[in-house]
């Protein structure tokens, strides 16, 4: 072996070694996210607080009994005369008494279910939680709850237990850091039903999500 190709030899090595301690720091540690928001807050003001601001946000607040969320799910759908629905692997709910002409469970890859997923008429998710101080949800993407059910269909009914409401964005990041030792792809904090203006700021819903977004809390 020639004295250049030893160098190179010792120089890939080198740059492999480096890689390897790079993989895995040591010395990291997860920090809580800073909380700039900061006050506090009874149950009952933090609850009143994100229903008003996702109302501002254009959510459909509705709330329900958890054992009646099935039919509260079929009196949103029917009201829109939507018949076709896409729902996660996880959703926990009894299909059976989802009235809806057709029901396809996303538990395959998109390239199997695209049709399905682009012409379905409404899906159902679960947020993790709901953040009062911005009047959002906070959704985790995963392979039981892909993003493409709050982007694609024209309704996306959106399931948030009362509990799960926190005060600030900082709270809800710090709850799922906890929960999750690898955070998720994705974590979403959908504002209601997706949005835009053009030029003469004329609002058009539903270019990049859905037009119509309904919040279950129950």
């Amino acid at each position: 072996m020639s004295e250049v190709e030893l160098i190179s030899a010792r120089s890939r090595e080198e740059i492999f070694a480096r890689l390897n301690d790079a993989y895995e720091d040591k010395k990291f540690s997860r920090l809580e996210s800073i909380d700039p928001v900061g006050h506090i807050a009874s149950r009952g003001e933090i609850l009143g607080e994100m229903k008003q601001k996702m109302s501002d946000n254009k959510y459909m607040v509705e709330e329900s009994a958890a054992e009646d969320l099935e039919e509260k799910i079929n009196a949103i759908a029917e009201n829109y005369g939507y018949e076709s629905l896409i729902y996660p692997a996880n959703l926990n709910l009894d299909m059976e008494k989802i009235r809806a002409g057709k029901k396809i469970c996303f538990d395959q890859e998109i390239e199997a279910l695209r049709r399905e997923v682009f012409h379905s008429d409404f899906s159902i998710i679960r947020a993790r939680c709901g953040v009062s101080s911005h009047g959002v949800a906070l959704v985790l993407s995963s392979p039981a709850q892909p993003r493409m059910l709050s982007l694609a269909p024209k309704l996306c009914i959106v399931l948030l237990q009362k509990e799960n409401v926190v005060a600030s964005l900082a709270e809800a990041l710090n709850l799922v850091k906890k929960e999750n030792e690898i955070l998720p792809s994705n974590i979403l904090f959908i504002a209601g039903p997706s949005r835009t203006a053009d030029i003469e700021l004329i609002p058009v819903f539903g270019v990049h999500g859905s037009q119509k977004v309904h919040i279950v809390l129950y």
